[in-house]
């Protein structure tokens, strides 16, 4: 990892100094970016799909996991000016489809089954996204939620959805906001 950040030092500063610079990113932290690189390598996931790209950060991360198992990114981001900054952030990043739009319209329209799902947007909607992404998944797919112990309240369905559900077996990791480890068995 020492070895990445030092290789991306200009691109990870620029990352910071836009967090620090605009309230309205919201990045996940250091210790999640390292743990979404380790489970694309790990997963040796083919076709990755992110909910919330924000400025990019961890679609970078993402995006470095996929160069390494030869794979694809898209990402969705609702917010105009966020989107703008990810398609700057990750111009040189040929592995990554960035999408503008609702991610309720977007999925559907995706023609791919998804092996890893990050999924870091609108806490209330997470429930939709799962039940959308249901036939978009591939079997043991990975789907990785965040904040679901800072949002506990917010994303109670969600959480309830897949903990009750015989299609995933699912684990809280209680790293920086909390990250809901779930596994899709079809």
């Amino acid at each position: 990892m020492e070895k990445l950040k030092k290789k991306y030092k200009i691109q990870l500063k620029r990352f910071a100094e836009q967090k620090e610079q605009i309230r309205r990113l919201w990045n996940i932290g250091e210790k999640t970016a390292m743990l979404l690189y380790f489970f694309a390598i790990t997963k040796r996931a083919k076709n990755i799909l992110e909910i919330g790209t924000s400025n990019g950060y961890s679609t970078f991360w993402l995006s470095l996991a996929a160069e390494v198992t030869e794979s694809e990114i898209d990402t969705i981001e609702v917010d105009e000016s966020r989107y703008l900054l990810a398609c700057e952030n990750l111009k040189e990043r040929k592995n990554v489809n960035i999408h503008f739009g609702l991610a309720e319209k977007i999925i559907p329209s995706l023609d791919k089954k998804f092996d890893l799902v990050f999924i870091d947007a609108g806490k209330i909607d997470y429930i939709n996204y799962i039940k959308l992404l249901l036939d978009k998944l591939e079997n043991n797919a990975l789907i990785i939620a965040d904040n679901v112990i800072s949002h506990r309240e917010t994303v109670h369905e969600y959480l309830s959805f897949v903990r009750n559900s015989p299609d995933f077996f699912t684990f809280t990791l209680p790293v920086e906001s909390g990250l809901e480890i779930s596994v899709y068995k079809k």
